[in-house]
């Protein structure tokens, strides 16, 4: 005999003598997993005192069940029991839920409840119902079951979900409780090799934010026009700076070149050196997009006929790209006859 009291031969030997003498059958697959439940939690020593939630303690001699115990089946099964090992009153029920069948319990007098949802076609061969146990051909029972295996999984989830959570430490001959084992969380690890990601085109040392920049006097604006060759020599410095070069005589450091008036150099892509980032990826060749004033940020004009650009003269290069401390790369056409050793 095997020392495992809830071993799938000893509880399917069981089940038959638990089913009222005047209908030993099961009628649907739910029939079957209800009265394998009671068969399990009647070896445990649990005691069978009702079939419904609203009936008085009745007593049930060797735990057999009543004939109105699958009246509510296959939808529902309710059964309530006593231990000897526990004040409490249990309640559980089956319940099928499409295709899926749900065992609830619950110990009413604490509320610790317990619960097992399991797919019923798992456990269960649909085609082998109904069975009658008095039959002449009646099959094994195991194979309502599908296989020993299979009923042997149904009961070990059934002891862990549910009996060992009703009533913890039980004590029976062939009953050990099983460990619940919990998985660790662990951190999933990054990727070895992990994607570069781009770098940022490096930052204008010379670029201001226009939050930084010293504030202006708008009367002040356009005095240039307005006094073209200077004022009153001997008159008080105006209290806000920075509206030199602003007036009708366009020249070198007028603010439509720079907005900073010659305080600070353009910044490294030319113009007024706001590029978006990334806007121009590093090495690429484009074009300056502002007017430039010589090779370096905020420098002079080249002389007449030179050029920004390591002093090739007589093509003008100063001007376009001037911010551009780099320059943009020489990609136009040549003049005609330019470089040509044989003219």
């Amino acid at each position: 005999m095997s020392n495992n009291i809830l071993d799938p031969s000893a509880l399917l030997s069981k089940l038959p003598s638990l089913l009222p003498a005047e209908k030993k059958e099961l009628r649907s697959a739910q029939d079957g997993l209800a009265a394998l439940v009671h068969s399990a939690l009647t070896v445990l020593g649990f005691r069978l005192v009702g079939v419904d939630d609203s009936a008085a303690i009745s007593t049930f001699e060797n735990n057999v069940l009543p004939a109105v115990w699958d009246a509510h089946g296959p939808g529902s099964y309710t059964f309530r029991y006593k231990h000897e090992q526990s004040s409490f009153e249990f309640v559980l029920k089956v319940s099928k839920l499409g295709s899926r069948t749900v065992i609830n319990a619950i110990a009413i007098e604490t509320d610790k409840a317990a619960s097992l949802d399991i797919s019923t076609d798992d456990f269960t061969s649909p085609s082998f119902y109904p069975y009658n146990f008095n039959a002449a051909d009646a099959s094994p029972l195991v194979h309502g079951f599908i296989s020993s295996n299979r009923v042997s999984d149904f009961v070990s989830q059934l002891k862990m979900m549910v009996i060992q959570k009703l009533v913890p430490g039980l004590r029976k001959d062939g009953y050990t409780e099983q460990v619940i084992e919990t998985t660790p969380s662990r951190t999933v690890p990054g990727p070895s090799n992990p994607r570069p990601q781009p770098v940022p085109p490096p930052e204008a040392p010379d670029i201001i934010s226009p939050l930084q920049m010293p504030p202006r006097n708008p009367l002040e604006i356009g005095r240039r026009d307005r006094e073209p060759f200077g004022g009153n020599p001997f008159s008080p410095p105006p209290l806000f700076g920075g509206n030199d070069n602003d007036g009708m005589f366009v020249g070198p450091n007028h603010p439509i070149f720079n907005p900073r008036s010659g305080e600070q150099g353009r910044g490294p892509w030319g113009g007024d050196g706001f590029l978006p980032p990334m806007g121009a990826p590093p090495g690429a060749r484009f074009d300056p997009v502002g007017p430039g004033l010589g090779p370096h940020p905020g420098g002079p004009l080249p002389p007449f006929g030179g050029s920004g650009r390591g002093g090739v003269r007589g093509r003008g290069r100063g001007l376009p790209g001037g911010g551009n401390a780099r320059e943009p790369d020489n990609d136009e056409f040549m003049p005609p006859g330019y470089g040509d050793m044989f003219s």
